[in-house]
């Protein structure tokens, strides 16, 4: 039988794992885009490690002051008052616990939702995103509105005795709905991404590994299932909860970073090199971008390395040119400006490209050359 000291641990370990990806993705984004270029998906992150902290402290808690689950009509009634009293703080608690899991696992949802919309920008999928959002925020007010109203008046949650009932004491249709609800939006979030691949240029086998690692939602899926499955069958054991949540908190926490985390393992990273799967055709004809110093406000200084077909780059010779990008406008060599949205972000798909040197930028910037404002 599970201890609650062993919950406590297990608990620890992966409170630890989960802010170890959130503020690894968190240093990702900084160094990628500076503090002001963070985003609402950066924001969610933030709201997930606030939640997720809650929630441990109140996990805790209510192991000191122990709850109504496991009591019956006949139990409650030898309880005494000292025991009432510390039953009705610890229902309170699981009841604060419950909203917390409610705002935590929906923040992360957060992450990925706003993460797409950035990556899908000026794309038709897009549209999409926002629609999946809006059905994410209508699960998230069901799931809400579900824990104040499943048992009424709102006091019977923590009342200790007269024993209340079940429904308020084991919330039994919590684990059913709110898996239910999950799943919904995790299936409309896993269906965002996969048709970009259709139209990024990249070869069949990175294609298949990125159809994989946009589909890792479904690990948050079995996550769910397994968490449901199995307090379903322990009811009357809190602590089985509490360990599959803390399990699901875990492996969310992973899916929802990774996107953000997997370019610190890159080998352009360091350097800030724009990533392949922005690029969509970067390296094929050997040509990249590289992010220099010089931040100011929303631009961004970035070199260009223009690669010829042998392979050798331009940095340094007469073919290397620096440019600075910056919101609003993009420019190509030959002075041919593309108008793009001031909103625009740098992980989004839309393509520019240059044939013949095999430039094929998706930041939405201004980019224009340091001979140019020389003159200027």
């Amino acid at each position: 039988m599970t201890t609650q000291e062993e919950v406590n641990i297990e608990g620890y370990i992966e409170y630890a794992l989960g802010m170890a990806f959130f503020l690894t993705r968190l240093l990702g984004r900084i160094m990628l885009v500076g503090i002001r270029g963070l985003h609402w998906d950066d924001a969610f992150t933030v709201v997930a490690i606030a939640f997720w902290t809650t929630d441990l402290v109140i996990l805790n808690y209510i192991g000191v002051y122990g709850s109504s689950v496991g009591q019956t009509y006949e139990s409650a009634l030898k309880l005494t008052e000292e025991q009432v009293e510390s039953f009705r703080v610890g229902d309170k608690l699981t009841f604060a616990s419950w909203m917390c899991y409610i705002c935590l696992i929906w923040s992360m949802k957060g992450v990925v939702l706003f993460y797409y919309d950035r990556l899908t920008m000026n794309l038709w999928q897009n549209k999409l995103a926002k629609w999946i959002r809006w059905v994410t925020l209508s699960t998230f007010i069901i799931a809400i509105l579900f824990q104040f109203t499943l048992c009424t008046p709102i006091e019977l949650a923590w009342q200790v005795k007269p024993y209340p009932s079940d429904k308020c004491v084991f919330r039994k249709e919590n684990y059913i709905l709110y898996p239910i609800l999950s799943i919904i939006s995790d299936f409309g979030i896993m269906a965002i991404p996969l048709p970009l691949l259709w139209q990024v240029k990249i070869p069949v086998y990175r294609k298949l590994i990125l159809g994989l690692f946009f589909s890792s939602g479904i690990f948050i899926i079995v996550a769910t299932l397994l968490r449901t499955v199995y307090s379903l069958r322990s009811l009357l054991d809190l602590l089985v909860a509490t360990q599959w949540a803390t399990r699901e908190y875990v492996v969310t926490a992973f899916v929802v970073s990774a996107p953000a985390i997997k370019p610190l393992f890159s080998r352009r990273l360091w350097g800030l090199h724009v990533s392949t799967l922005r690029s969509g055709t970067y390296g094929s004809n050997g040509s990249g971008l590289r992010s220099g110093k010089g931040l100011r406000g929303n631009s961004h200084s970035v070199v260009v390395e223009s690669q010829n077909r042998a392979g050798h780059t331009g940095e340094g010779t007469s073919s290397g040119k620096a440019f600075e990008l910056s919101r609003g406008w993009s420019k190509k060599p030959g002075n041919q400006k593309i108008k793009l949205p001031s909103e625009a972000s740098q992980e989004h798909f839309a393509k520019y490209s240059d044939e013949e040197t095999g430039i094929h930028v998706t930041e939405t910037f201004t980019v224009s050359s340091e001979e140019n404002r020389g003159k200027a």
